[in-house]
This record gives structure tokens, sequence and C-alpha cells, in this order.
């Protein structure tokens, strides 16, 4: 199983619109995506940061979503976040929701 991991800067008084909008868009079309497992996103309103944990069966199912859907979805909310989110890869280790250990 893999993560990734995306870290991003809210723009100010954005925070209800940013999380209505993983709510109602970019949850919803991880859900139609191959490998695609669960989305956990945290927001610290007062830091205006937020951080995206999507889990995926396959690093290749990762990688088609990266360049097939993120793009257009990172497009639809620019209103939402500033500059250009951090994103990274790993493998999971550890897991107790998905009964992950190391091998």
């Amino acid at each position: 199983m893999y993560a990734r991991l995306v870290k991003a800067h809210m723009k100010p008084g954005k925070y209800e619109l940013a999380t209505r909008r993983i709510e109602e868009k970019v949850i919803p079309l991880l859900k139609q995506q191959t490998g695609f497992r669960d989305e956990v996103s945290f927001f610290d309103k007062e830091k205006e940061e937020s951080v995206a944990i999507s889990f995926w069966d396959t690093e290749a199912d990762v990688r088609k979503y990266e360049t097939d859907v993120y793009p257009d979805l990172m497009r639809s909310l620019t209103d939402t976040f500033e500059g250009t989110p951090m994103v990274q890869h790993f493998e999971v280790a550890n897991s107790t929701w998905y009964k992950i250990h190391a091998s």
C-alpha cells in the first residue's frame, strides 16, 4: 500500500471553503480512481495550513492519479490554496486500520 501526502497553505479566510471543496469535490473524485482506498485531511485554521494523506493500492495507481487527475483538480482549488502544494510519496509500513505491518 502507498500513501500520498500533500501539504498546502490556505489563503486567508478560506478554511470553510477549502474543507467544503475537499468534501464535495476532491473526495468524490478520489473515490472514482483505481486503487484509491482512503483520504484523511487535516486543517489548522489558525496557521492556515493543510495536510492530506491519501492511501492507494499500488504506486502505479498513485502515479496515474497524479498525472491524469491531480493537475485539473488543483487548478479548481486555486482560490483556496496559495502556491504549489508539497507532495511526497511513501510506502505504508504499518497501519492498524488496514492491518499492514512491517515485513
